[in-house]
């Protein structure tokens, strides 16, 4: 019977950085948005810098299913590519998700 390989620690199998599960995605944008406080973090941001393809359905799911209270203001941001862009700044306040913006 042949033995399964041990993963190294770190890789993409363990770590939640460099992970595409739903769970993990919702981790890192929960961390991120405690660590910035005040200033959120916009759509762009999320997914240049957390690697997450669909920030509003992760937020969505933090909100609804968790009871995040993440805020929503519109803002206006440019790409790597150097684009304007109208996008989503999303921020983390105390208490709970009420559904109202």
């Amino acid at each position: 019977m042949k033995k399964k390989k041990a993963t190294p620690k770190g890789s993409p199998k363990q770590s939640p950085c460099n992970s595409t599960a739903s769970h993990h995605q919702r981790q890192r944008i929960l961390q991120a948005l405690q660590e910035v406080g005040s200033q959120g973090l916009t759509t762009i941001q999320m997914r240049e810098q957390l690697d997450i393809m669909m920030p509003g359905a992760r937020v969505f799911e933090l909100r609804h299913d968790y009871g995040h209270n993440i805020q929503l203001i519109w803002d206006r941001e440019r790409t790597a590519q150097g684009h304007e862009h109208t996008c989503g700044r999303y921020i983390l306040f105390p208490g709970q998700w009420e559904g109202a913006v």
